[in-house]
């Protein structure tokens, strides 16, 4: 590959984490406190393309595993996030919105199924945690946090974030917000990128504010750089990362990048499972109750999944998905899988072992996000 085009890779790569591509993780609710609501559909998978052009589809899966051929048009660039029986779609850079979409509409009336949206000035939305009927934001591109009614969208407070951007930066770039007994954690990447579309990555930090009244409470600056999401698991907190891309715009298998375990009485983190062990940095991350599933980002188009034990700190591949951009989401020991192979695109589901293709529409765009009831 010569000079050129691996610029042009790293740039795209780059970007895709920045405008939050890698950063969809566990696309399920964000909330420690989230209660199971007993919903018609499995789930959501929405599929989008930049080169299919500015609309991707939200389709539904039903219980049986079938994708739904009817859907819902949103920006392309967008997230699914569930919290209870609500469905949430984030919308990202350029339209900056969500809305909130009733899954029990979604087959039998489609065109009501939206029963708000709010639009957040450049603060392309991308996760949500959620404290009873409000709900915290995280806006990448904004300097702030917001707070928001679940029931009619409206902003209910704020926290300034700006202070934690790099130098030159108006944004320290959100990536994943949890919250839990009142605590609201924040992952920052904190890039910086320069008039020539050259990113730089300093160490990635959590912040952790008082969710009642926004004060900051502490921050942990972690080992290493390029953080995609976090998981809270026995009083640690758990960040995984991508780390600098190399020059053919994959991520090495190293020690400079893989999962952190952060001490949050210690206030100090630390690399408990490397990408020297994983085989990569980390694209996205989804975990419940410390087992973990990550896509591991070796090079465009070759994204295997492993699964990982926290506590044991054990690692073992995911055989059959080559190319799992296409989202991870996590529900009650099932894994569900957005595989982005060109040509081969599938959302898979992995349990016990054993890998399904779910029935999916002809002409399916590649998947994106994945949300679970």
């Amino acid at each position: 590959m010569n000079k050129i085009k691996n610029k042009i890779v790293v740039s795209l790569a780059a970007a895709g984490l920045a405008f939050g591509l890698a950063a969809c993780g566990d696309d399920s609710s964000s909330s420690a406190s989230s209660s199971d609501v007993e919903v018609s559909i499995a789930g959501v998978v929405f599929e989008g393309d930049y080169m299919a052009g500015p609309e991707g589809e939200l389709h539904w899966i039903d219980k049986e595993g079938k994708i739904s051929e009817k859907s819902l048009s949103f920006y392309q660039d967008s997230r699914v996030v569930s919290h209870g029986g609500d469905l949430f779609v984030l919308e990202g850079l350029s339209k900056d919105n969500i809305a909130l979409v009733d899954p029990e509409l979604l087959a039998t009336d489609t065109k009501k199924a939206v029963v708000w949206q709010k639009k957040f000035a450049n603060g392309n939305p991308v996760d949500m945690a959620f404290d009873g009927d409000k709900a915290w934001v995280a806006l990448q591109n904004a300097d702030s946090l917001v707070q928001i009614s679940v029931k009619d969208g409206k902003v209910v407070k704020s926290i300034k974030t700006g202070k934690f951007a790099s130098k030159g930066q108006i944004s320290p770039y959100a990536v994943d917000v949890e919250w839990d007994d009142d605590n609201l954690y924040v992952l920052f990447v904190r890039y910086s990128v320069d008039e020539n579309f050259v990113f730089t990555y300093p160490k990635g930090l959590v912040a952790i504010f008082d969710a009642s009244t926004g004060d900051l409470k502490d921050t942990v600056q972690l080992a290493t750089k390029n953080p995609v999401k976090m998981t809270l698991f026995k009083d640690n907190l758990y960040v995984a990362t991508l780390g600098e891309y190399n020059a053919d715009g994959g991520t090495d298998a190293d020690e400079k990048r893989g999962i952190e375990k952060v001490d949050l009485k210690a206030k100090k983190s630390e690399v408990v499972i490397s990408g020297k062990k994983l085989g990569a940095g980390v694209y996205s991350f989804t975990a419940e109750k410390g087992i973990a599933y990550a896509a591991v980002y070796k090079t465009w188009g070759n994204t295997p999944v492993v699964e990982i034990d926290l506590e044991k700190k054990s690692v073992k591949s995911v055989k059959g998905v080559a190319d799992a951009q296409g989202s991870l989401a996590l529900k009650h020991g099932v894994l569900y899988v957005g595989d982005h192979t060109y040509g081969k695109e599938k959302v898979y589901t992995y349990a016990d072992g054993k890998l399904t293709a779910l029935e999916q529409p002809e002409g399916a765009l590649p998947p994106y996000s994945i949300a679970l009831f």
